[in-house]
């Protein structure tokens, strides 16, 4: 009795492995075998069928296939496909594309949206992989005598160009980074404000670029050089601040998050570098251009209120009219 209960369990057990693999089978395969003296299912439906490819019995498209990437699988026509005629596979379909092309790619939609900002952009990244090479080289010298702002360079030499090329001009990555990133920030902002009418960033970002160098030029005691897109992002936030003073602003000062309104910031900024021009440094940084910045602000100020009354759109008409003309 024992044996022949075994010998059961075993041949039910061969009988429902059999059929396991039978259902697995019939499920990857992509057709199935129709019988040779019926063309319709169970229903009585005829099926779309085709004869095999040796002309045998007729087979149908099995509903079943999920269409996996088999090799030797049977098309419409009755021909075997090759594996390099199949779609990539769906790894490399998610495959994320290079970092190059990602870069590539953001440039140019920058330099679609705003052609000031990705020359800015560019420029500061190329000048700062220059002044990697060591200062005896010709590179270093040719970077020191025209993409700093000194009373040297800009009064005895008369190179007038280093008011607007040393904006542009950053000697450290955490100065580069930083002003790039706020560059962007606010130039975007500021940019969709003056293209509603007609008016280019172009002008702004100059105009600061030079009062912020003659405001520490006019100061300066002699000795010291300026150099950065400081006065150029500080113009621009003063911009973005007044246009929309309510705006949340989030950033962080010693690793630690804050959130302020860009009018708050607007005016701390203008506090710390009124200070910092009287001698009190509260950031303790000595390093820090506070005549540069106070020019920034104060142009991008008054590039407000040109704006708000009106005079940089009377300028844009009559410059038009006069070229057309």
């Amino acid at each position: 009795m024992v044996r022949s209960s075994r010998r059961r369990m075993r041949s039910w057990m061969a009988v429902i492995v059999q059929f396991s693999a039978t259902c697995v089978a019939a499920s990857a395969r992509p057709f199935v075998a129709l019988s040779p003296f019926d063309g319709a299912d169970a229903f009585g439906r005829r099926l779309e069928c085709t004869n095999g490819p040796r002309g045998g019995a007729q087979i149908e498209y099995n509903p079943n296939y999920k269409n996996f990437p088999t090799l030797n699988d049977l098309d419409v026509d009755g021909f075997y496909s090759r594996a390099s005629s199949r779609s990539p596979s769906r790894s490399n379909r998610h495959r994320p594309p290079p970092l190059t092309e990602v870069v590539r790619n953001y440039l140019v939609a920058l330099h679609d949206f705003s052609p000031t900002l990705s020359c800015g952009v560019v420029s500061s990244i190329v000048v700062y992989m220059l002044w990697q090479f060591e200062a005896s080289t010709s590179i270093a010298r040719f970077l020191r005598e025209h993409f700093q702002c000194n009373r040297y360079n800009a009064i005895r030499m008369r190179r007038f160009h280093v008011v607007i090329l040393s904006a542009f001009s950053h000697a450290t990555f955490h100065h580069l980074a930083v002003n790039v990133y706020a560059y962007l920030t606010f130039g975007r902002s500021v940019k969709r404000v003056l293209e509603r009418y007609g008016i280019s960033l172009w002008p702004l970002v100059i105009s600061s670029a030079i009062l912020g160098n003659l405001a520490f030029l006019a100061f300066d005691n002699g000795h010291g050089s300026c150099i950065g897109l400081s006065g150029v992002t500080l113009s621009l936030l003063a911009f973005d601040a007044l246009i929309h003073p309510t705006k949340e602003l989030r950033m962080f000062v010693s690793f630690i998050p804050l959130r302020i309104s860009a009018y708050h910031l607007y005016l701390v900024l203008l506090g710390v570098s009124a200070m910092g021009i009287l001698g009190i440094d509260v950031l303790e940084r000595g390093s820090i251009a506070h005549l540069t910045h106070l020019g920034g602000l104060v142009c991008g100020s008054l590039f407000f209120e040109a704006f708000q009354r009106g005079w940089l759109q009377r300028a844009k008409k009559a410059y038009n009219a006069h070229w057309r003309s």
